[in-house]
């Protein structure tokens, strides 16, 4: 990680996670994609620069609140900051993301996956202060969906398709990403439903149908599916009882992919696009000013590599296209 990365986001931390109606704050997260992605310190500098005009100033942090019998409770972030910094100076960051992250795995559709890519990213830097607030954050956003973990039989597509079915008439409310997801969980109809395959599902499974899902429809929900399966990756090692975590994202993954394919029909046909080399998508990502365009093209490229899968970069090269 650059100097200029760690500088900015230490400045970062100067703010609050969300801004306006509850949208994160994704400062953190892009500084990191960009610096991945080969940005040198005047385009660091420039991104930071214009996404900070948006943002709200932190609260006064007041004193250490310890999550546990507080998890959800937005309003106590900095509160939350507190008590990880002295924990991680107390036992070092390894041990407290071994003692928080299986915690906080049942709430990982927080802030819409976004608790946990900032994390992620922070885990990847290494840098404390940050894994501190990504670990606050969550915490206060913390989002588990009642939905049953008990296994069924089918593949994940035929699995989704069955809830689908349940579904298919609700109407949603007004409302962010998190928001649809509960509501859909809440749903009656998927009171006991089964939603599990039959083992715990492979990552790689999971990532795919968030891949697929996405090729076949350019939906801003979906790319967050795909960026927090990237993000899951990363984080995995510290989840305790894997074959649950994974389960727990598989069931945010499903629901977040329901509040996309109801009532809208057939997928909408994207344009074609010719793929581009990795090359090419680093050098056109870090000139970008859009932070999801950003942070889909660092995932994109990092998952290919984990896998292989060309559809990554096909959604990419896509992505970019699109960002005129």
């Amino acid at each position: 990680m650059s100097d200029t990365c760690r500088e900015l986001l230490a400045q970062s931390r100067h703010y609050a996670p969300l801004y306006g109606n509850r949208l994160a704050n994704h400062l953190p997260m892009a500084v990191v994609a960009l610096d991945r992605l080969g940005a040198d310190a005047g385009i660091l500098r420039r991104f930071a620069a214009g996404y900070a005009r948006k943002l709200l100033p932190g609260a006064a942090s007041g004193s250490a609140l310890d999550p546990h019998d507080y998890l959800g409770s937005s309003g106590d972030y900095p509160r939350f900051v507190n008590f990880f910094q002295d924990r991680i100076r107390e036992a070092g960051f390894d041990a407290v993301l071994h003692d928080w992250v299986p915690v906080l795995m049942p709430g990982l559709a927080a802030s819409a996956f976004h608790a946990l890519i900032r994390l992620a990213y922070a885990i990847e830097g290494g840098i404390e202060d940050e894994i501190a607030c990504a670990l606050a954050y969550w915490a206060g956003e913390y989002a588990s969906l009642p939905l049953s973990l008990e296994p069924s039989d089918g593949t994940l597509e035929q699995i989704a398709g069955r809830l689908h079915d349940r579904v298919a008439e609700h109407v949603f409310k007004p409302g962010i990403i998190i928001d649809r997801m509960l509501e859909i969980a809440w749903d009656p109809a998927l009171a006991g439903a089964v939603l599990q395959p039959a083992a715990p599902p492979p990552l790689c499974e999971i990532a795919r149908f968030a891949l697929q899902a996405y090729a076949r429809r350019e939906d801003f929900t979906l790319l967050h599916i795909v960026t927090g399966c990237h993000a899951f990756r990363i984080v995995q090692p510290y989840a305790g009882d894997k074959p649950l975590a994974r389960r727990y994202l598989w069931q945010a993954a499903l629901a977040a992919w329901l509040t996309v394919v109801i009532g809208r029909g057939d997928p909408a046909q994207a344009a074609e696009q010719a793929g581009a080399g990795e090359g090419e998508i680093m050098a056109r990502a870090i000139l970008s000013s859009d932070d999801h365009v950003i942070k889909l093209c660092y995932s994109a490229l990092c998952e290919y590599r984990e896998y292989g899968d060309p559809a990554y970069l096909l959604v990419a090269a896509r992505k970019l296209a699109l960002d005129v």
